[in-house]
């Protein structure tokens, strides 16, 4: 199996090569890096960050004030070093998941991959993978916080894009076409205000005969979403997102205050 473009080794390889790109970038322009969105000051306990149309602070409308900002849901996710059960939480290399950068086609299925382009006005961004196994499930973990009520409005869409995009949908990475075959609907968490949870099985780039499983499972307590996306470097299906990550970041959202935010 070749699983470049796909899962674990998928966001291994285009975070080297962006890295790259970034230094090569930065070299190039004269500039250090620090304090630009991933340079040295740009990490925390999770990577956290405000979205390019608001800002940790962002106003709203009389009665249908911001959600949480950076530091509040920095708070609220799991921290490096902290553990799920087996899995153990990281930190991640860039400030949002490599789904975030891919275009989609059709467009209505972009929910599935990112739910970025609704409009959040903060982000925080961790991950949870099993120290020395390689082939274990590894789950990106984002929350987001929303105003005027843009937390419901993207589980809208996530919702018509599961409806619509049953069938598949076209992932462009860079230099390749990822197929999505089918999106299911599986059983989601009885948590938060609303759940959503997809298996999602994609072709595999340079084996058509391969497919392959990602998980997607999204939470949202009033303004904030919870988004949990697991794959594996494996062609099995592993069943879903591990319910101890989600059990262990949902009991942190609720005890730093997240719930009903």
């Amino acid at each position: 199996m070749n699983r470049v473009g796909n899962g674990r080794a998928r966001r291994t390889a285009a975070v080297a090569l962006g890295v790259a790109a970034v230094l090569a970038g930065a070299a190039a322009c004269g500039g250090t890096g620090e304090g630009g969105k991933g340079g040295k000051d740009g990490k925390a306990a999770a990577t956290a960050s405000a979205s390019p149309g608001g800002s940790a602070s962002a106003s709203a409308s009389p009665g249908s004030p911001a959600g949480p900002g950076v530091e509040r849901l920095k708070a609220m996710a799991l921290a490096p070093g902290e553990k799920a059960g087996r899995y153990e939480v990281s930190e991640p290399v860039l400030d949002e998941p490599m789904s975030e950068l891919y275009d989609v086609e059709p467009a209505v299925c972009t929910p599935l991959n990112s739910l970025g382009k609704a409009g959040h006005t903060a982000q925080a961004y961790t991950a949870t993978h099993v120290p020395g196994e390689w082939q274990a499930v590894g789950t990106d973990i984002l929350l987001r916080s929303y105003k005027d009520g843009g937390a419901a409005s993207a589980m809208r869409s996530l919702a018509e894009a599961g409806r619509q995009c049953a069938g598949g949908f076209t992932e462009e990475r860079w230099a390749v076409s990822a197929k999505v075959l089918k999106v299911e609907p599986v059983k989601a968490p009885a948590l938060g205000d609303e759940a959503l949870a997809y298996r999602i099985v994609t072709q595999d780039v340079k084996d058509k005969d391969i497919t392959l499983y990602d998980y997607l499972t999204v939470i949202r307590s009033g303004s904030v979403t919870v988004s949990f996306r697991s794959d594996a470097l494996d062609t099995k299906d592993f069943g879903g997102v591990p319910e101890e990550v989600v059990a262990a970041q949902w009991e942190k959202f609720t005890k730093a205050g997240g719930a009903g935010s």
